[in-house]
């Protein structure tokens, strides 16, 4: 092996060091900073977690959305994340509803497969119908003029 390729192999591996450190030490410090975010609301099953606020947490549920039935995003048209916004979701077939002022993003998750509608109330209503499943890992952009 060259000496310039060894040389950039430690280099890549102290950055990777370095990198990780910072997540280590938080997680060993303080285990709950990277714990679920807050359920806003639950109904048996069916369940919304909102926040999204700061980096870290933005970061945590972005990674975490592929393992929830719907990530939701809320978002103004110009890319803009909001927040406070009233949030509904239905599981008609179940007779179950949660509602929370939720942003920049939500977690959906759903007892069973089905179509569950999604309703903001951010200036101008928006309704959405979709089909989800536990666990699905599907995404919707909700956006506003602001």
């Amino acid at each position: 092996m060259s000496r310039l390729r060894r040389v950039s192999l430690r280099l890549l591996s102290a950055f990777a060091l370095l990198a990780a450190a910072p997540v280590h030490a938080q997680q060993a410090v303080a285990p709950d900073v990277a714990g679920p975010a807050a359920i806003a609301a639950e109904a048996g099953e069916l369940r919304l977690q909102c926040g999204g606020i700061g980096l870290d947490e933005s970061l945590r549920m972005r990674v975490e959305g592929g393992l929830h039935a719907l990530l939701i995003f809320f978002v103004s048209v110009d890319g803009s994340y909001l927040a406070d916004v009233a949030t509904r979701i239905d599981d008609p077939l179940g007779d179950r509803r949660v509602e929370a002022s939720c942003g920049p993003i939500g977690l959906v998750d759903v007892p069973a497969p089905g179509r569950y509608r999604i309703a903001t109330y951010g200036g101008i209503t928006q309704e959405h119908w979709m089909d989800l499943k536990p666990g699905g890992g599907a995404r919707i952009q909700l956006r506003w003029l602001e």
